[in-house]
């Protein structure tokens, strides 16, 4: 799935083994936005949600709520295991580890089990 290049976005999905929560989430940009907008996994404090966050804009914030208490899923702190990458947007990239669900804060969440291509 990874290639290492940006020139439109992805999309995937997240599902906890532990609690059954899942999401979707669209990943990137498009080749119109993608100087100013790269969407990314962030796990948000306020929501208790996986959502994404603008990594091209500082600080971050949730997409979905406006909280500004996330931590991007770039911190190794939330994720256990995993080296192969499967998604990836630039140096921005998630891996086929366990990430800490913000439902019920298990080491059981995984991405990458579906995509589709967006521009």
């Amino acid at each position: 799935m990874y290639k290492g290049e940006f020139n439109m976005g992805t999309s995937t999905d997240a599902h906890c083994y532990a609690c059954g929560y899942k999401t979707f989430l669209m990943l990137g940009g498009g080749l119109a936005n993608h100087t100013t907008y790269a969407a990314w996994p962030v796990s948000c404090k306020v929501c208790s949600a996986v959502t994404t966050a603008n990594f091209k804009q500082s600080p971050l914030v949730c997409e979905a709520c406006g909280g500004a208490d996330v931590i991007p899923l770039t911190d190794p702190a939330i994720r256990k295991g995993g080296s192969e990458v499967v998604e990836g947007w630039g140096d921005l990239t998630l891996t086929d580890g366990e990430y800490k669900c913000p439902r019920c804060g298990e080491f059981a969440l995984r991405f990458g089990h579906g995509h589709i291509l967006w521009d």
